[in-house]
């Protein structure tokens, strides 16, 4: 499936270039832009020019991190402090279609290759456990250790409003997609006592195997240059 997606997606890039190189330009031009996003990607900078008046170009690069959010659950009457980590920066190449002569209004295709694009967990027991007269340490007790990570190459689908080389020297705009990113590559290790979770392991691929998209909302602010 996700070979089919990729091909697709290249076959339609492509297309996409090839038609915009053949089209003569108008007195709009052969621009060139800046801009800066953030969002659910988290923050972003790319660079745009203008192919055709239907087409801009964009190559951007985009991070997005979260180190040590904690927070602690209860599992079976007992505090588990659980410590998540979070990864997403790529570098992607995307191509727009305006359809409308007068509108803002785009569709856009591309490819991103993900230099990092995972989520870790690790979780500890707070307190000691007590079984009847037997006391347990956290640190005796062990770690549970969830480790996810996605396919490095993953296509672009959205829609969204406003240029990525404005027509006025300054523009805004709004985007809504998603990346295809395949299953996870899932790892569940645990140590001491905990060390028989790891055969959950196959379980919990499974579970993840659903987790393939990552949406995307993002506000940009773009600077035409010439």
């Amino acid at each position: 499936m996700k070979t089919k997606l990729l091909l697709l997606s290249a076959l339609l890039f492509s297309s996409m270039v090839s038609f915009a190189q053949d089209m003569p330009y108008d007195h709009y031009g052969e621009k060139f832009a800046i801009g800066v996003s953030g969002g659910s990607h988290g923050i972003g900078i790319d660079v745009s020019k203008n192919l055709h008046k239907h087409f801009n170009g964009s190559l951007g690069f985009n991070y997005f991190k979260i180190n040590d959010f904690s927070r602690s659950i209860t599992v079976d009457g007992k505090q588990l402090k659980s410590t998540v980590d979070v990864e997403m920066v790529n570098v992607d190449l995307r191509i727009e279609y305006l359809p409308f002569k007068g509108s803002s209004f785009k569709v856009v295709a591309g490819l991103a290759y993900m230099m990092s694009s995972g989520v870790k967990l690790l979780g500890v027991y707070e307190n000691s456990v007590t079984f009847g007269e037997l006391t347990i340490d956290p640190e005796d007790i062990g770690e549970l250790k969830f480790d996810a990570e996605w396919k490095q190459v993953s296509p672009y689908f959205g829609i969204g409003i406003g240029r990525a080389v404005p027509k006025k020297r300054v523009g805004f705009g709004l985007d809504i997609g998603t990346y295809y990113l395949g299953k996870p590559n899932v790892q569940l290790t645990g140590t001491e006592l905990l060390s028989a979770m790891g055969t959950q392991e196959a379980q919990l691929q499974s579970n993840m195997e659903e987790y393939t998209w990552f949406p995307q909302l993002k506000l940009r602010l773009a600077v035409r240059l010439n």
